[in-house]
């Protein structure tokens, strides 16, 4: 698999576990579809915020280094489940169920 490609699949699956967990503590998210997408979206934007930005890259790069040859890897995992869990709060207050 392309490394480029691999890189987005991580952080959406860090995103997708992270916006679960956090969405789920907060009783919300549009259930486990609706935090699951809310959480990919939110680690792939953290993965490009990390490009992009900065500042958001001077924070990921403090974990880059990790898990010696995987440091990649776990580096795009924590940086796609930050951007999924910070996603999965916010949609957990916002998108409550309607009893």
């Amino acid at each position: 698999m392309d490394p480029a490609i691999m890189a987005y699949v991580v952080q959406a699956v860090g995103g997708a576990v992270g916006g679960n967990i956090l969405g789920a503590l907060t009783r919300g998210g549009g259930g486990i579809v609706g935090r699951s997408l809310l959480g990919a979206v939110g680690g792939l934007a953290a993965g490009y915020g990390a490009g992009h930005v900065e500042a958001v890259g001077n924070i990921t790069q403090m974990w880059s280094g990790l898990a010696g040859d995987n440091s990649a890897n776990v580096s795009n995992l924590i940086t796609g489940a930050a951007g999924g869990g910070i996603l999965g709060l916010i949609g957990g207050l916002l998108i409550r169920p309607r009893n």
